[in-house]
């Protein structure tokens, strides 16, 4: 939904403070901020200009904020109209931008949650998919900002990692966690038939393991409040998601962000970009038709992320160090063999030429890594029974034709889930 900043993506630069709250924010001499403001089309007349403290549609008092994509910032933010004798309510504020695409993405957000609420299932994964539960709409300088209301969560699925010393998610720790999001998937493949198209580690949210930690961190939040600076007369404020060391196990683990998700109905076709390149299904690489079967390879090739903080396919072109489509279809071609003649000939025509020749070659051999590249290889954060098992289960979802992946059902009872090393 929104930018965690990891240790290695922070960058320092010198910021003057101003006043960006009442009472005035504490300032500090030289922070480092990296928000919004940094990105490449950043455009302040979009963003709403919120401030920590001030209190939204007569409801919500901002504590802080919690991170920023490229169409909104996101806010922890207070409920203050409940009565003195009730405990506590915060909230996730997502504030969207006030641009047309921005608004259609998350009307479409709020339309797809607002479906899967209504929907009567006692299927168990509804539990592991998050929802919007409330929206409603606010004025800024510059037209209307859409907002939308979660269940606070703690932090993505990726950083019990770093609490636990280590750079990925031990698979004791993570294997659990994958049952739910299977579960969650099928839900959504099954019974509300929408595709995710967007499944990254930022993206599986675990809750909190207990109302305290929101309470603690409220009371630090209101005491010292993040700094901000100006920019063009709209505060930035520095995001402060992190909720501090886990006491004692952790909450649930949802699916968040469906503002890329579309239905994935019998008569419904798909073929324009989706998921983060790394994570690309080769049908979407090749611009060919895709279903659910694509958040399939999409949770296939995240596991890498999960478990090591890695990444399987980086696509990434050793001269230019770009991504490059070439590049990504070279390091599949060397894991998977040569991509099957009924796939190609479902490629768009002109991708197809890009890449292959008449008779289904690939055009570039010598992208195609040596054979050190291979899964046991890419794999050294597993060994013995555990990574045999692990790599049978990626085995089934990393497969060059989209109906011969298994399902999330399918995957759920997968040895490697259940297999304690």
């Amino acid at each position: 939904m929104f930018v965690y900043r990891r240790p290695s993506a922070i960058f320092s630069r010198q910021f003057s403070l101003i006043s960006c709250r009442n009472p005035a924010t504490r300032t500090m001499p030289h922070p480092f901020i990296r928000e919004e403001n940094q990105s490449p089309d950043y455009d302040p007349k979009k963003y709403y200009p919120a401030r920590v403290g001030e209190t939204i549609s007569r409801r919500y008092r901002i504590l802080s904020k919690l991170g920023w994509d490229a169409n909104s910032t996101v806010w922890l933010s207070k409920d203050v109209t409940r009565w003195a004798w009730q405990s506590n309510r915060y909230v996730t504020l997502k504030i969207t931008n006030c641009g047309k695409e921005e608004q259609r993405s998350a009307r479409g957000e709020a339309e797809i949650s607002g479906y899967i609420s209504e929907m009567k299932s006692s299927h168990q994964g509804r539990a592991y998919i998050r929802l919007i539960k409330e929206t409603f709409t606010i004025h800024g300088p510059q037209g209307e900002h859409l907002c939308l209301v979660y269940e606070p969560l703690r932090e993505p699925l990726w950083l019990l990692g770093k609490h636990l010393g280590s750079n990925g998610v031990p698979p004791a720790v993570l294997k659990p966690f994958l049952k739910s999001i299977l579960q969650g998937l099928d839900f959504l493949h099954s019974e509300c038939h929408i595709i995710h198209t967007d499944l990254k580690s930022d993206n599986f949210l675990i809750g909190f393991e207990h109302p305290s930690v929101l309470d603690d961190y409220a009371r630090q939040q209101e005491s010292d409040p993040a700094p901000c600076k100006d920019d063009s007369g709209r505060p930035v404020f520095q995001s402060r998601p992190d909720f501090g060391y886990l006491r004692k196990g952790v909450g649930l683990v949802q699916i968040s962000d469906f503002s890329a998700a579309v239905s994935g109905g019998v008569s419904v076709s798909h073929n324009h970009d989706i998921q983060p390149q790394p994570f690309c299904a080769p049908e979407v690489l090749l611009k060919s038709k895709w279903t659910y079967s694509a958040d399939i390879w999409n949770l296939g090739a995240v596991l890498w992320e999960l478990l090591a903080d890695d990444t399987l396919f980086d696509g990434l072109d050793p001269q230019s160090n770009k991504y490059s489509r070439e590049v990504h279809m070279a390091q599949m071609i060397r894991l998977l063999g040569p991509p099957p003649p009924q796939l190609l000939q479902r490629a768009d025509q002109d991708v197809h030429n890009q890449l292959f020749s008449n008779q289904g070659e690939f055009k570039f051999p010598h992208l195609i890594p040596s054979e050190e590249f291979n899964f046991p290889n890419l794999t050294p954060f597993l060994d013995g029974e555990d990574k045999t098992l692990f790599l049978r289960f990626v085995e089934r979802m990393l497969r060059w034709e989209p109906g011969e992946r298994a399902t999330a059902r399918e995957l759920y009872d997968d040895p490697w889930l259940d297999f304690r090393a």
